[in-house]
């Protein structure tokens, strides 16, 4: 039997390969994601994105460092992101993360000021409470997509290819890409 640390190493991609989709997604569709079972927001890499294969690793900076031609040089020489901070507005809310693609983990979230009155500390510290509950909801729903169309056999057959024509600056079928995704979580439901 493999021993955890092992099992970690084993699946250490995963992180890796929700970054990209995430980067990927708001790309295409222009920051506007639609999880199959979370509310419409907009997301979108900032600040910093670090990308590591084997060792090497590239670091871009700027306002949308995803959108910088070394970032998608990387992914053309086999690197995929690791560590970057991301921005979503979710309804009236704007939150932004820093996301550790190695260890699948949430750092330095930034929620909007209180939106209650400041004089109740008990209800600063609900309110705080019950808008990062929504921020986690909104995660798990796009974590629960990736999960469901990275399982699926068109992962391979489809999503690959766009992800790699993306990388390449070439134009993606968006259609088919986004029937995919339809078919994918209609399948997700049924189960």
């Amino acid at each position: 039997m493999r021993d955890l640390a092992e099992l970690v190493e084993l699946n250490r991609f995963v992180g890796r390969e929700l970054l990209l989709w995430l980067w990927f997604e708001s790309e295409v569709f222009e920051t506007n994601l639609r999880p199959s079972s979370g509310e419409p927001c907009a997301l979108w890499l900032e600040g910093q994105l670090t990308l590591a294969s084997e060792g090497e690793e590239t670091r871009v900076k700027g306002s949308t460092p995803g959108l910088a031609p070394e970032a998608k040089q990387a992914l053309r020489q086999g690197k995929l992101p690791t560590d970057t901070r991301l921005r979503m507005v979710l309804g009236e809310l704007e939150l932004s993360w820093r996301m550790k693609a190695d260890e699948l983990s949430v750092a330095s979230l930034k929620i909007p000021a209180q939106l209650k009155a400041d004089t109740d500390k008990y209800e600063a510290l609900y309110e705080r409470m019950r808008l990062t509950e929504t921020f986690e909801a909104q995660l798990e729903a796009l974590f629960r997509d990736f999960i469901a169309l990275r399982l699926d056999d068109a992962w391979e057959g489809v999503v690959v290819p766009e992800l790699k024509k993306w990388a390449r600056g070439k134009a993606i079928d968006e259609a088919r890409y986004a029937a995919l995704k339809a078919r994918v979580s209609r399948k997700k439901g049924k189960a």
